[in-house]
């Protein structure tokens, strides 16, 4: 079978969804023969330009995308080189859309890739409760056009019931969604004993080590880390990531005089692998459903982690915390229920193995019984 992925970028570009599609891809190259359509993320002024490249066994094709507007890039095209790789033959193709993409939108355009199954990995609604005006509004004019997308898709795919439970854009469209969980490959934690001992010096004696990777944006709700760092003291929390509200976080560390908060900025993923190897636990106190699943969770259970997610409704996240022994659940923006959490989990490590459908061979079995039903 010819796997044609549709997404938004491909590593070395690092991100969750990039990883998941990456190990995702290279699972399948086991049975089939498949190819990843991506935007190029190597911008120049305006625009990147097209690059194509094998990577263990994967044809990546990176497109000429304009930059991104509204967080939105868009790839240049995307129709001429599904049409040449369909190549008029529908029989035994897929087109596997990971959505939002508005890229993906271009295929609503192209008879040929309308002859062919369409499957939709829904990894997240594109406005929410707290979106801004400005993206609510421009979700008004291009909702008409998801509903095309979704009309089109022979079948969805949605990581957990939670979310599809909560979401108003798949609720005309539950009768095709399949509930996957997103998985990851097992591979072992790598990085220098350099690494190691600067992640240990950061973290220090700490009595709790506390660790959160994450966009530096308001649905991450990293505050309320801050504010769980001054009700425990004893407690070492480190942030890591970057993003529009940097400067704001810092000054609220500043105005608290806190010293047991760390903002490290981006890192390379060795130093983030060696930060998530030597703390305690890992949290993403997030309230917003553009918080949809949370793959770090599951690098951190790969790790042996303990997980404190918030009680957020909608999200996966408190699903994936319910698999699990190590994951636990605080109410949302209570920052005393955190900590109470934090102080309950410190000694409580183990060595429970990761749920098996967190695999990303479980993952891809489960989306080829998909693919088959659709011949």
């Amino acid at each position: 079978m010819k796997i044609i992925h549709i997404g938004k970028y491909y590593p070395p570009f690092h991100g969750g969804m990039e990883n998941y599609l990456n190990d995702l891809a290279e699972q399948q190259t086991q049975s089939h023969d498949v190819t990843a359509i991506v935007h190029n993320h190597e911008f120049k002024r305006l625009f990147s330009l097209e690059k194509t490249e094998n990577i263990n066994k994967v044809k990546v094709i990176r497109l000429k995308t304009l930059r991104p507007i509204l967080f939105t890039p868009l790839m240049l095209g995307l129709n001429k080189v599904v049409k040449r790789l369909l190549n008029n033959q529908h029989k035994d193709n897929i087109i596997h859309i990971s959505w939002p993409n508005p890229s993906a939108l271009l295929l609503l355009f192209n008879k040929s890739a309308k002859k062919t199954p369409w499957v939709i990995q829904w990894q997240s609604d594109m406005v929410t409760q707290n979106s801004s005006w400005l993206l609510k509004s421009a979700y008004f004019l291009f909702k008409p056009f998801e509903n095309k997308l979704l009309k089109q898709a022979s079948a969805i795919i949605v990581s957990s019931q939670e979310y599809l439970n909560y979401s108003n854009a798949l609720g005309k469209y539950k009768e095709k969604c399949h509930i996957i969980p997103l998985g990851q490959k097992q591979k072992p934690a790598t990085f220098s004993q350099q690494d190691k001992k600067w992640a240990q010096d950061l973290w220090q004696a700490a009595q709790y080590k506390v660790y959160h990777i994450g966009r530096l944006t308001f649905y991450k709700n990293q505050k309320l880390l801050i504010a769980a760092a001054k009700l425990l003291p004893e407690a070492k929390f480190i942030i890591t990531g970057s993003g529009d509200l940097e400067s704001k976080l810092k000054q609220l560390i500043e105005e608290n005089q806190l010293e047991n908060v760390v903002l490290t900025g981006s890192l390379s993923h060795n130093k983030l692998l060696a930060l998530l190897a030597n703390c305690d636990a890992f949290c993403l106190p997030s309230n917003d459903r553009a918080e949809s699943y949370g793959m770090v969770l599951i690098e951190a259970l790969a790790l042996h982690k303990n997980i404190i997610v918030s009680n957020l409704k909608g999200s996966g996240m408190r699903w994936i915390a319910s698999t699990t022994p190590l994951g636990h659940v605080f109410d949302c923006n209570d920052a005393g229920d955190l900590v109470n959490k934090i102080k309950q989990i410190n000694s409580l490590k183990s060595q429970v193995p990761l749920p098996k459908c967190f695999t990303i061979e479980d993952c891809a079995n489960s989306i080829d019984k998909i693919y088959l039903n659709l011949k």
